[in-house]
C-alpha cells in the first residue's frame, strides 16, 4: 500500500477543505454543546453517501492517506447524526420543524438514477453503490441551503461558523471540479457520472454563495455600533 497514491494539487485542496469543514461542525457542536442552524437532514444524507461509497471498496483502498480520509468521514459522519438525533443537549438544540426538507424525494431519485445510470462494471452492486453516493451527494446540502435561507429570512440570528462549514463543503466541490478538469486534459480521464452530479452541485454553491454574504452582512449589522 502506497502513502498517499496518485493525486494532485486541486484534489489535496479539495479534500483538505472536506476535511476542514467537517472539523468546523465538530468544533461548533462540541464547543458549543449545541446543533442550532445545522440540518440533521443534510447529516445523514452525508453518513448515508460516506457508506455507500466507502465501505463496499475500504478493504481495496490503496494508499494510506485515503484509507484515513475514508475512515474519517465514515465514523465522524455518523458520531455527527448521533448526537444530533439522541444525545442530550445537541438534540434539545436541533430546529426539527425548520428542517423540513422532504429527503425521502432526494434519495428515491439518487436510486433510481444509480440503478439505470451507471457505468458497466464486473462488480454491479459496488458499482452501483458508488454511482448511488455520487448523485445523492450532489443533493445533499440542500435541507442545509433552506435552512440558512429560512434562518436569514425570518432575520433570525445566523451562525457564523455554519456559513463557514457549508461555505468550505462548497469550496471542497469547487477544487474537486477542477480536480476533474486537470485528470481530462492531463490523463485523459473522464468520468461522466462525476461531471453531472459535481455540476448539479456546484449550480447549488453558486446560490448559496449569495446566502452565505447576506449572513455575513446581517452579522455586521448586528454587531456594528448603533
Amino acid at each position: 500500500m502506497e502513502l498517499f497514491g496518485k493525486t494532485n494539487f486541486f484534489r489535496q485542496t479539495g479534500d483538505l477543505l472536506h476535511l476542514l469543514s467537517v472539523l468546523i461542525v465538530l468544533y461548533k457542536m462540541l464547543k458549543m454543546r449545541s446543533c442550532s442552524g445545522l440540518s440533521l437532514k443534510s447529516q445523514f444524507a452525508y453518513a448515508v453517501v460516506f457508506t455507500t461509497r466507502y465501505l463496499p471498496t475500504l478493504y481495496y483502498t490503496r494508499s494510506y492517506y485515503l484509507l484515513v480520509m475514508k475512515l474519517f468521514f465514515l465514523l465522524t459522519s455518523w458520531f455527527i447524526v448521533y448526537l444530533m438525533r439522541f444525545k442530550v443537549p445537541w438534540r434539545a438544540s436541533y430546529d426539527a420543524k425548520q428542517d423540513s426538507f422532504k429527503m425521502r424525494y432526494l434519495f428515491l431519485t439518487a436510486a433510481v438514477m444509480a440503478i439505470f445510470f451507471h457505468y458497466d462494471n464486473p462488480h454491479l452492486v459496488v458499482e452501483v453503490l458508488w454511482t448511488f453516493s455520487e448523485y445523492l451527494e450532489a443533493v445533499a446540502i440542500m435541507p442545509q441551503l433552506l435552512l440558512l435561507s429560512s434562518i436569514i429570512e425570518q432575520g433570525r440570528k445566523w451562525e457564523l461558523l455554519t456559513g463557514h462549514y457549508v461555505f468550505c463543503l462548497g469550496l471542497y466541490r469547487a477544487f474537486y471540479v477542477a480536480n476533474w478538469i486537470y485528470r481530462y486534459y492531463n490523463d485523459g480521464r473522464w468520468n461522466w457520472v462525476d461531471t453531472t452530479s459535481g455540476t448539479i452541485q456546484t449550480l447549488l454553491y453558486l446560490d448559496f454563495f449569495n446566502t452565505y454574504v447576506k449572513g455575513i452582512v446581517m452579522l455586521r449589522k448586528s454587531v456594528l455600533p448603533s
